[in-house]
């Protein structure tokens, strides 16, 4: 009998919705609600198997699990609604339909209760069960991708739920006026479900695998136009930078910014697929290939190279694209105006502005080098201090442009006369010193009596006006234990010798006159 019964019909149909549920939660994880489905309807088919066993076997306890697995079933199934939409879910119905089924059934076993009694009780719990998913489904407006898909499960819910709840009132109907026992597979009470209410259960399945794959697809449209927004803003932002950007990958470059072309010289088209290290020079390639490789975020400063082979300062930023990706991003930045703009505060720091001699702090430090070489190495050095004559003749003669010209043409013959490695330095007003590293007492007398008589020679111009030159200058040799400062003392008295006897004079200071010095 079992064999031509609806109840087999529907019980294949439910393990077709169960293989189905399954499917649906493992494509589309990991969204909310096919877990449940998928739970819900392999516990109804396994309380189904229980009552057909029941059926068979006449076993209370089959009776008891198959009801409760069931309504169990049926209410996982309605929990997987409430998740899928967003909503608070009602634990509270798996419980408490299941606890009052059990109590209902376990009490028409032990006082041989009425079978319609209890069919009435399990239908109005199954029947009462979907009314919150089905005010749900339809009332929701705020998911218009799903509206359709939502509507067919709640009017399949809707009908399962009549349908049930017309069983029940059978139920009720017939236990009332005492109706004769009947076998549940010869019952239409109990078949009624399973004619109406599985199928309806079944295109309510159907709905929410097609509410399922319209939440899947409006994300992905969703998320397609994110992608899009994404790439342009970042096509934006790489056209606005005022960097040079490109998208690394491998060594390639694989996108670039206007402002690369400019700095490069190249196009596009060019750029791309092209090795990053074709942007620079070959001496840099071992340090750039370094800093590609890493993991993190790093910054260099090298040359970079236009496509007419000139060089440029140039500032590299490599970072990661992603955590996840091989890619990078590469910014390089032209630094030349910010190159000669450190070299300028450089000289602005070490040089004196009006004769481009080193100022005396940078003289100091370059000092203080040269005098530790020559202790370490017991090199000879030697020291001068020159002081140009009556120069305040010249400023009140001639005004201060002719004493500003003086200063910078002795400057420019100083430097045209001493060798590269003399360390030149205006320490203020007409006093410049000069530092001879290598160099005995017996050459430096000799450089700096050149320097005296090229001095007399110059002959400068002011406003029409002719005016010349001359210069004294005290020079002192390098003892072991010498200081800056000792040097710097034996120094200022052979200027002072030079200026007493005379002017226009070397004098070498020597032990033998510590007070006085020797004119030449």
């Amino acid at each position: 009998m079992l064999y031509y019964s609806p109840m087999l019909l529907g019980l294949c149909l439910l393990v077709a919705v169960a293989i189905a549920a399954t499917a649906l939660w493992h494509m589309s994880r990991p969204y909310s609600g096919p877990g449940f489905w998928m739970a819900g309807s392999w516990s109804l088919i396994g309380g189904i198997i229980l009552f057909i066993g029941f059926i068979l076997t006449g076993s209370p306890t089959l009776n008891v699990l198959g009801n409760a697995g069931q309504l169990a079933g049926e209410a996982l199934f309605l929990l997987g609604i409430f998740r899928f939409m967003g909503r608070p879910l009602p634990w509270w119905i798996v419980p408490l339909s299941v606890s009052l089924m059990v109590l209902f059934n376990i009490h028409y076993w032990m006082y041989e209760g009425n079978s319609d009694f209890l069919m009435g009780i399990y239908s109005t719990i199954a029947g009462l069960l979907p009314v919150q998913a089905i005010v749900l489904l339809l009332r929701e407006k705020s998911d218009p991708a799903t509206r359709p898909a939502r509507l067919l499960v709640g009017f399949s819910l809707l009908i399962y739920s009549i349908v049930t709840l017309l069983r029940g009132y059978l139920g009720y109907h017939d236990w009332w006026h005492g109706a004769p026992y009947v076998n549940p597979y010869e019952s239409f009470s109990y078949l009624l479900p399973y004619n109406f209410a599985i199928p309806a259960l079944v295109m309510g399945f159907i709905g929410v695998t097609l509410m399922t794959m319209q939440r899947i697809l409006a994300n992905s449209q969703q998320h397609a136009e994110q992608a899009r927004n994404s790439a342009m803003r970042f096509e934006r932002l790489l056209g606005a930078s005022t960097s040079a950007v490109m998208i690394v990958k491998a060594g390639l470059i694989q996108d670039a910014n206007l402002r690369l072309e400019q700095l490069s010289g190249l196009s596009r088209d060019r750029l791309v697929h092209q090795s990053v290290l074709a942007l620079f020079p070959e001496s840099s390639h071992d340090l750039i290939q370094k800093h590609l490789s890493r993991t993190h975020a790093s910054q260099l400063d090298v040359d970079a190279v236009h496509a007419n082979g000139q060089h440029f300062p140039a500032e590299i930023s490599i970072a990661p694209l992603g955590e996840k990706s091989d890619d990078l991003v590469v910014e390089i930045r032209d630094v030349s105006h910010r190159k000669a703009l450190e070299e300028q505060l450089l000289l602005l720091a070490t040089q004196d502005s009006l004769t481009g001699a080193l100022n005396r702090r940078a003289f100091n430090a370059e000092a203080q080098l040269a005098i530790k070489r020559a202790t370490r190495y017991k090199r000879p050095l030697s020291f001068a201090i020159l002081d140009l004559d009556h120069f305040k003749l010249i400023n009140d003669n001639h005004g201060h442009l002719a004493g500003d010209q003086a200063l910078q043409r002795f400057a420019d013959l100083c430097r045209a006369v001493l060798r590269e490695g003399d360390i030149f330095a205006r320490f203020g007003g007409e006093e410049f010193v000069l530092l001879l590293a290598e160099t005995d007492t017996t050459a430096s007398m000799q450089l700096l009596e050149r320097l005296r008589e090229a001095v007399n020679g110059l002959i400068l111009e002011h406003a029409g006006e002719p005016f010349s030159l001359q210069v004294s200058a005290g020079l002192a040799g390098w003892e072991p234990g010498d200081t800056m400062e000792s040097l710097f003392k034996r120094a200022d008295q052979a200027l002072y010798a030079a200026k007493t006897s005379g002017r226009n004079r070397v004098v070498l200071w020597t032990a033998n006159t510590p007070e006085g010095a020797t004119g030449i």
